[in-house]
């Protein structure tokens, strides 16, 4: 059997459903490739769809920059900030009209 990649599905009771149309040869590897894994293919489909969803979320949470973009934003805030005129004054007149919550 081939070791797969996995992901920890969400506990608790699966109360969701999908169905979805595909071609019979797409089925039909899909029902062998979740055979040579040991999977039920409802296990294997649901898998693969969270490893996906998975690398999305990891691909949306990068910033990717051309490397003389990033030196320029590195250069940036590394440098020491800049006094802004009324910028503290302004931050003393908001005071108190935003609260943090808990």
């Amino acid at each position: 059997m081939f070791a797969i990649e996995t992901t920890t599905p969400t506990p608790g009771k699966m109360e969701a459903r999908k169905e979805l149309r595909m071609h019979r040869a797409d089925e039909e590897r899909i029902k062998a490739a979740a055979a040579a894994t040991g999977l039920q293919e409802a296990d294997f489909i649901r898998q693969a769809a969270l490893l996906r969803a998975q690398e999305v979320e990891q691909r949306l949470s990068l910033s990717i920059l051309p490397i003389d973009a990033f030196e320029a934003f590195k250069a940036a805030i590394e440098a020491p900030g800049k006094v802004v005129p009324g910028l503290a004054r302004a931050a003393e007149a908001s005071k108190g009209l935003l609260k943090d919550v808990d």
